[in-house]
């Protein structure tokens, strides 16, 4: 039974269409849709491929000079390539908003439930519910692509947080192609997923300490910083002078370097090598220094706990291909793949640790995928996909 049918159930009121009220919000263009995604009190309604869906659909509308215009709550987060009126708007000026937009994409089940009570088209997902008893009651069902995540099979958490979250498990090309069929914009051709890293929704940035920042990178944005790729003590003060890092390093760094950062770093993760000491470890200790400790020797990891009795050794192991050997198995020829890392090298961009290896350094256009074990390793961070497959719908 549907939320509302239950509601008037409960309360023994009839359903009946709902008036909204609308107030005037000055939008400035002719034609938009409106995106929206979710909140931090309800976590596990936040979809985090938005950036994957914004690609797909973009050249499409910009083609036929749609905009895209984000509402929704201050603190949810920015979809890229939308113009963002988050905390900007009351609940009746965004009712405005969505009667007049030519499409609503989102999250939110009042926010669907008002575009589609004007008979706006919608696209709405779901994951820690089901879509039959939450999506939008009102407007013309031809209007509507309701999308919910399969969830591995289970059922769904009805959780607010959940980790990892479900919702994150509805491919960005079936969001894209709902838009699309729903604004009558035939898509030739569409990727098809084929696999997402566990930790593929969380961006990041690393640099390795070969080179000074620029003076145009933007200052007080997380990076870790990979020492273990390469070890420069100087670059390192100069990487954390104006940025906050996580510093990942397999050889014991100079106190005295460490001193001169520390309201800048935020971790060190250190992997134990021969050097490391207990009394090292408890200076960093005294001057606040967070230091999280780890090991890919799985046999070394009794051993080494003892010895570092006071402190946490966890093991992490390289990823390989035999992880997720049943989703990675026939994988089509055509597979290409998308990062949610970027790393920065002598003033060069990768996606990879492979990448980098290699120096195939990316300049715009994703990489196809490698059968190599260094590839593997950052399994938990990319998205594979077929290109260009021909849309059946």
């Amino acid at each position: 039974m549907h939320l509302v049918e239950q509601y008037a159930l409960a309360m023994g009121a009839r359903i009946s269409k709902p008036f909204i009220e609308t107030n005037y919000y000055p939008i400035p263009f002719d034609n938009y849709i409106v995106v929206e995604n979710g909140y931090s009190d309800v976590k596990s309604r936040i979809y985090g491929m938005w950036p994957d869906v914004i690609l797909e659909i973009k050249p499409y509308l910009d083609e036929r000079k749609i905009a895209i215009v984000q509402i929704g709550h201050q603190d949810s987060e920015q979809i890229p390539g939308s113009f963002d009126l988050r905390g900007k708007t009351t609940s009746t000026q965004q009712s405005y908003i969505l009667k007049k937009s030519l499409l609503h994409c989102g999250t939110n089940d009042f926010l669907l439930d008002v575009a589609s009570n004007f008979d706006v088209p919608v696209v709405a997902m779901y994951g820690n519910t089901f879509a039959d008893v939450a999506k939008p009651y009102w407007g013309d069902e031809s209007k509507k692509v309701i999308l919910e995540s399969h969830r591995d099979g289970k059922k769904p958490s009805f959780l607010a947080e959940e980790n990892p979250r479900t919702i994150n498990l509805i491919n960005p090309e079936d969001i894209a192609y709902g838009i699309l069929k729903l604004l009558n914009i035939n898509k030739k051709a569409t990727n098809k997923t084929q696999f997402i890293g566990d930790h593929y929704n969380t961006h990041i940035l690393e640099a390795v300490p070969d080179f000074s920042p620029p003076n145009s990178f933007q200052p007080g944005i997380v990076i870790n910083l990979r020492m273990d790729y390469h070890f420069d003590l100087q670059n390192m003060i100069n990487w954390s002078s104006n940025n906050k890092v996580n510093i990942f390093t397999n050889k014991v760094i100079d106190l005295n370097y460490l001193n001169a950062i520390k309201h800048n770093i935020i971790s060190m993760q250190q992997e134990v090598c021969s050097e490391l000491n207990v009394k090292y470890l408890n200076i960093l200790k005294s001057l606040k220094i967070n230091c999280e400790l780890f090991t890919k020797n799985e046999r070394a990891l009794g051993r080494l706990r003892m010895k570092y009795f006071d402190y946490k050794v966890s093991l992490k192991k390289d990823k390989t291909k035999q992880d997720v050997k049943d989703k990675l198995d026939n994988l089509p020829e055509n597979c290409f793949f998308k990062s949610n890392k970027l790393l920065f090298s002598n003033k060069k961009k990768y996606l990879s640790k492979y990448d980098y290896i290699i120096d195939r350094d990316y300049t715009g256009e994703d990489h196809k995928i490698v059968d190599d074990p260094k590839f593997w390793h950052d399994l938990d961070h990319i998205r594979i996909y077929e290109k260009s497959v021909d849309n059946e719908g």
